[in-house]
């Protein structure tokens, strides 16, 4: 499986041991780079491909270490239909871009919110989004302006806390406002392979908030 978003290719080995591995750009990259721009619905997807590569190791993008790449010798063919068999290992919580596809049960295209702010813009939508960085800080866009604040979490639970935000005006404000209210409700979450589920908690009830996918980069 393979996924290409902000400049950087990721690859999902299929097989019982699934490991996510960066694509070096370089040898037969930028084949598969254009086959994955013409097939893709979304950026930061991830479609099936077949290829003939090897692994290497390159400099990571950010510090000093090396670390195992994908070396493309060969790009064969890509599938929009098909998937690993198996299993996806799930993503990380933390270091890991969280795209919001989902609100309350809903479709983010089909929100009454997001469909107003996309009428009204002159130009692309942005992603609402989320990453967790080390020590627990947090940073997003929640639909006109960048956040950061802090997170408290454990393997189920999770708390947004101390958030502060730019002062931007936007056609998705009404949008980011239910965003913001919505993280104040949450309190636990479930990862399922690359997608990340938010919930809330009323009269004793747990219900689902959003769903978020994983984008990598």
């Amino acid at each position: 499986m393979y996924s290409y978003y902000a400049d950087r290719g990721l690859f999902l080995e299929c097989g019982q041991n699934k490991k996510r591995l960066p694509v070096a750009m370089e040898k037969d990259n930028q084949a598969l780079e254009r086959a994955y721009l013409n097939n893709r619905y979304q950026m930061g997807e991830s479609l099936f491909v077949k290829l003939k590569a090897h692994f290497d190791r390159r400099p990571k993008m950010e510090g000093e270490e090396d670390e195992k790449v994908l070396m493309v010798d060969q790009f064969m063919s890509i599938h929009q239909q098909e998937k690993c068999s198996g299993v996806v290992p799930p993503s990380s919580l933390d270091n890991t871009y969280w795209k919001l596809v989902e609100l309350k049960e809903v479709p983010l295209t089909n929100n009454t919110l997001w469909r107003d702010a996309m009428s009204q813009s002159s130009g692309e939508v942005r992603d609402i989004h989320f990453v967790i960085h080390q020590k627990n800080s947090v940073r997003g866009f929640l639909g006109c302006n960048r956040f950061s604040g802090t997170m408290d979490y454990t393997e189920q639970k999770i708390a947004f806390k101390s958030l502060i935000t730019t002062k931007m005006m936007c056609p998705a404000q009404a949008l980011e406002n239910m965003m913001t209210k919505l993280l104040s409700q949450v309190d636990s979450y479930q990862i399922k392979g690359e997608s990340l589920e938010l919930y809330g908690t009323k009269n004793n009830k747990q219900y689902k908030l959003a769903k978020f996918i994983a984008l990598y980069f």
